[in-house]
């Protein structure tokens, strides 16, 4: 028999959540039947699997569905007033996340107990994840959730992440970095999984470009703090200034698309630097092999958000673009440092500049980076088989079997 597993989303399919639509990919392969249900939007069908969009509408049940809670589980619905009401939410947003998540528990509450899938699973630890706690704990159902680098760090943290951490039956996440910080928060290392996203195939590795001038580098993700574009546009910019030829796109779109544009054009990158905006996925692998260098200026945002480790870091290995890096979050689990790549300070440009042009001269050690960068790629990188492996440990909480991870932080994928 299949495994019926409710998948809870914030929004699906969503572009710039790449690695949840490969999960769903890797995971519809398994003998899996995924319930697609997405809270905030997205569309009805994905790769011709239905996804049930919320109806915001239905949170008018809660006028007579919380109150009945309460009437045919108080022990349970008092009993768990203690924590909702423990921690001031860490913001206005995060506030709103949860709610959406609860109100749609109790607003489905009795559709999933009629028709009780074997687990429910939450993508994130913010409103998928307090729908999947909050049902739970009205049916009985085990649940399990994702949680990743901006569940952990921004503004702090989900306002009821340790709660969730405590209750949840599996966790996994995909980085060893982001893996710790759970740890830290309490998350019971039995339960918890570093399972990594991947590729569901491999590209063609392209030929090395040589000469590689002008030197073509790139960006892709979205245009947000956290990804310390100005600070690339810094690195361009002293790039030019040393007399290196190069052409340079960043791809995608965000809130500080307009900011980027000015801050291009005041550092005199017009000719140089080109803004594409959001592509589709076919034009971003364009990208990707038109590509030398794959650029990734990561930093922690004002509010302590950070990258774990971002598909688009594998994606560019993948490709045999070389890709330079900070060391912020967990970047350098895949980009070790001289080895499949380069890891470079926040806060010298020169020093990326001096490494750019040494790459545009040196043939031997773009095809060692690359080729290194390929092999990490293919033996950590693959979606399927780490879904896999996400696929086994769900049917055991399903199943009630054992704990799912006998040892901490340990990657399935390796």
């Amino acid at each position: 028999m299949k495994l019926r597993v409710l998948y809870i989303c914030a929004t699906f399919p969503k572009q710039s959540e790449q690695f949840i639509m490969r999960e769903v990919d890797a995971l519809s392969e398994q003998p899996v039947d995924l319930e697609i249900v997405t809270l905030w939007g997205g569309d009805s069908f994905y790769k011709g699997l239905p996804v049930r969009r919320f109806s915001k509408l239905k949170l008018f049940r809660l006028c007579w569905v919380l109150p009945l809670a309460f009437f045919l589980k108080p022990r349970v619905m008092s009993g768990n007033l203690k924590w909702f009401l423990a921690r001031r939410p860490p913001s206005l947003l995060n506030f709103l996340e949860n709610l959406l998540g609860y109100g749609f528990a109790l607003a489905q509450w009795f559709e999933v107990e009629k028709n009780k899938p074997d687990l429910i699973h939450g993508t994130w630890a913010t409103s998928p994840a307090s729908a999947a706690l909050l049902l739970s704990i009205l049916t009985g159902i085990p649940f399990s959730m994702g949680a990743h680098a901006y569940d952990v760090f921004e503004n702090g943290g989900d306002w009821h992440l340790a709660e969730k951490l405590r209750r949840t039956s599996l966790l996994h996440t995909t980085s060893q970095n982001t893996c710790q910080a759970l740890l830290g928060r309490g998350s019971d290392p039995k339960k918890t999984r570093v399972i990594l996203s991947g590729l569901m195939g491999f590209p063609s590795l392209n030929s090395l470009r040589s000469p590689r001038n002008p030197i073509r580098v790139l960006y892709v993700g979205r245009l947000v703090e956290k990804k310390g574009l100005f600070y690339q546009i810094d690195v361009l910019q002293s790039l030019k200034g040393s007399g290196v030829s190069f052409r340079a796109r960043i791809v995608g779109s965000g809130e500080l698309d307009g900011r980027l544009k000015g801050y291009r054009d005041r550092s005199g990158l017009q000719d140089e630097l080109e803004f594409l905006g959001e592509q589709t996925f076919a034009a971003v692998q364009e990208q990707f092999d038109w590509a030398d260098l794959f650029l990734y200026t990561g930093t922690v945002s004002a509010r302590g958000d950070r990258d774990g480790l971002p598909n688009v870091i594998g994606e560019a290995m993948a490709h045999g673009a070389v890709v330079l890096t900070t060391a912020v979050g967990a970047t350098t689990e895949a980009v070790e440092h001289g080895v499949t790549g380069l890891v470079l300070p926040p806060d010298d440009t020169q020093a990326w500049v001096d490494q750019m042009l040494r790459l545009q001269r040196d043939d031997a050690l773009m095809e060692t980076l690359r080729g290194n960068a390929r092999a990490w790629v293919e033996e950590h990188f693959d979606a399927r088989r780490n879904s896999r492996e996400l696929y086994l440990a769900l049917l055991k909480v399903a199943e009630k079997n054992e704990s799912p991870n006998p040892e901490a932080c340990h990657s399935i994928s390796m």
